[in-house]
Parts: structure tokens; C-alpha cells; sequence
């Protein structure tokens, strides 16, 4: 009789320690298997001048992945600007404090500090890393032209171009309501009108209906690209053929997300038809004796 409960016994750690360990397999698989992957990091050796476009590429595939993660999985420090707006007048997740104050309250438990975001500030994350202690004189400029104003697509372009020797685009669909003058001024002075403001001087000009080939084989040339889109209603940047942006209404979580849109999202460059004209700049690429 003992010998039969010791045998009982020993069978049934065996069985626990058995599933035990079958358990924290499948924990470390599912574990493996939910780690979302947005965006693959720049393992390439640097093209340009007094730019590093891996290092800025690389400072937003950590910020996108690590949003991604924590939207599935917990709750992120980043969130959008306009997000932010409705969730201070909706209460959908608690009777008595808005969503907002929820998600602050959920964070500061957490020992964690919010971090807003919308499209300029996040290409700024990108190049301000690329440009590293240049962007400090960048900020010099800015401040100098347009005092204490937000960064803008248009006004970042314009210092590259004019101090920075970085290369400007267009790219104009016939539907846009400015093609005529953006052609005309290209033909007759080679820059892009913004209105009000200093112009941005252009390298050239691409039809965004016609000349995808053409346009996708200069994208291809280039690892980095700051860009926005009509009069700069949209700040974003490219890597390669793609179009990278921060979408100001993505939420920190999916218990929070009322729009059912990520902040972070990436689309084909040629494929991008939310707006009908863009400028993209480019840095200079390092000459052979460099």
C-alpha cells in the first residue's frame, strides 16, 4: 500500500512538472508570436552627408514597434494629438472621469510619462537623429525666420535646401488644385510657392500620375526623405519607396482606440493618394573623396 501512494505520488509530479514545462513553452511561444514587427531595422551602411539616414530610420522603427507592441498588448506612451482632443469628451470606458484622464491616470500608475504625437513631431524624431548636433544650428535658422512657430513641412524644407544643400522634389497630380502653378513656377523658376512663406527651391519636378517608374527609381536612390504634402497640411518621411507617417488620431491602446486607426502607418510612396501634390527633400549623398 505505501509503495502504491509513493508510485501515485511520483506520477503525479511527474505529470505537473510535465505540464509545467509544456506550459511555459507554450507562454514563451505565444510570447515569441505576439511580438509585432512594424517596421525592420536599417542594417545599411551610411550614403550621405553630414546625415545618417540608418540612425534616423532606425529612431522610428523603435518608436513604431514599441507603440505597436504596447497597443496590443498594454497600454503606450504615445499618443495622438487630435485622440487626445475627443477622448478629454467621451467617457465610453468609465462613468465617472473622461477617457483621457483615465489613460493619464493608467500611465502615472505605471510610473510612465505620456508622450503626444502628430505627424511633424514625429518626422522631426527622425531627423533630428539623423542630423544629430546639426539640427541644433537647423533650430538656429528656424527660430531666426519664423521666431517661435511650430516646426511645419515647408518651413524644415526650406532650411535644408537653402543651408543645408539637401535636394527638394515635386510631386504633382493633375487633379491637385494647384498643378498649373506648381508647373508654371517650376518651368519659370524652378521652386515650390508656399503661401505666405518663403518658397522652397526645387531640383525637379515628377507628374504623380504618369511617372511612377521614374518616380520609384529615384525613391530607390535614397534612404531617407523629409516630405509633406499640399501647402503642408501633412508632414512625413520616406524610407526608400515608402511612405512613413504618424496619423494624428491613433490611440495609446486598443482599449482606447475609438477611430480603429493606428497612430504609425507606411504605404507605397506611389500608392499614397491622400493628397495630390508633395515636395520631398533629400540629403546629399557623400562624394567619392569623402
Amino acid at each position: 500500500m505505501k509503495f502504491i501512494v509513493l508510485l501515485f505520488i511520483s506520477l503525479l509530479f511527474f505529470n505537473c512538472k510535465k505540464q509545467k514545462n509544456q506550459t511555459v513553452r507554450n507562454i514563451k511561444n505565444l510570447t515569441e508570436k505576439s511580438i509585432i514587427q512594424f517596421s525592420r531595422p536599417s542594417e545599411l551602411k551610411n550614403e550621405y552627408l553630414n546625415f545618417n539616414s540608418p540612425f534616423a530610420i532606425n529612431k522610428l522603427v523603435s518608436i513604431e514597434n514599441q507603440y505597436f507592441n504596447d497597443f496590443e498588448h498594454s497600454v503606450s506612451n504615445y499618443y495622438g494629438t487630435e485622440w487626445r482632443g475627443l477622448a478629454e469628451t467621451t467617457k465610453l470606458l468609465n462613468d465617472s472621469i473622461c477617457d483621457f484622464e483615465l489613460y493619464w491616470n493608467e500611465m502615472t500608475s505605471k510610473g510612465i510619462k505620456p508622450d503626444s504625437m502628430h505627424c511633424t513631431i514625429y518626422a522631426i524624431e527622425a531627423l533630428k537623429t539623423g542630423m544629430d548636433t546639426l539640427f541644433d544650428s537647423l533650430e538656429v535658422y528656424h527660430k531666426k525666420i519664423w521666431k517661435d512657430r511650430e516646426h511645419a513641412g515647408w518651413s524644415i524644407a526650406h532650411i535644408l535646401v537653402k543651408y543645408y544643400n539637401w535636394k527638394a522634389y515635386v510631386f504633382i497630380s493633375e487633379s491637385s488644385n494647384e498643378f498649373n502653378r506648381v508647373k508654371k513656377n517650376f518651368n519659370q523658376g524652378k521652386f515650390y510657392y508656399v503661401w505666405k512663406q518663403p518658397s522652397v527651391d526645387l531640383t525637379g519636378y515628377y507628374n504623380f500620375d504618369n511617372d511612377k517608374d521614374e518616380i520609384d527609381s529615384l525613391l530607390k536612390e535614397n534612404e531617407f526623405g523629409w516630405g509633406f504634402s499640399d501647402q503642408g497640411y501633412h508632414t512625413w518621411i520616406t524610407r526608400f519607396d515608402t511612405l512613413k507617417e504618424c496619423i494624428w488620431t491613433g490611440a495609446p491602446s486598443s482599449d482606447y482606440d475609438q477611430f480603429g486607426v493606428p497612430l504609425f502607418k507606411k504605404t507605397p510612396f506611389t500608392d499614397y493618394f491622400d493628397y495630390s501634390s508633395h515636395i520631398i527633400v533629400f540629403p546629399p549623398k557623400k562624394s567619392n573623396n569623402n
